[in-house]
């Protein structure tokens, strides 16, 4: 008695299977990035620009939106905890 063997066979089969359909990221990551990995020179990253005004109001439109996610956050939470101890209250 194999007891689901044949299951497991099958399963073993259609993963070999769907491996040897999809293409080698291996194969592609070596044709086309060796230099890149095994090149002498560095890298020089390049950044953009900004004027410090333009970098302080960037600043302070991030920190708006996410003192508004924090507000919606603490109203989402306060709701169903309001919502949750109401239920246990009507329930008890």
């Amino acid at each position: 008695m194999s007891f689901g063997a044949g299951h497991i066979q099958d399963m073993i089969n259609r993963m070999k299977q769907n491996r040897s359909l999809r293409p080698s990221a291996r194969a592609k990551f070596k044709d086309h990035n060796r230099a890149v990995i095994y090149g002498d020179g560095e890298t020089q990253l390049q950044f953009k620009t900004v004027s410090r005004e333009k970098l302080i109001q960037i600043k302070k439109n991030i920190q708006q939106r996410a003192r508004l996610d924090r507000r919606r956050e603490l109203i989402v939470y306060g709701l169903i905890l309001g919502i949750i101890i109401f239920l246990l209250l009507l329930w008890w």
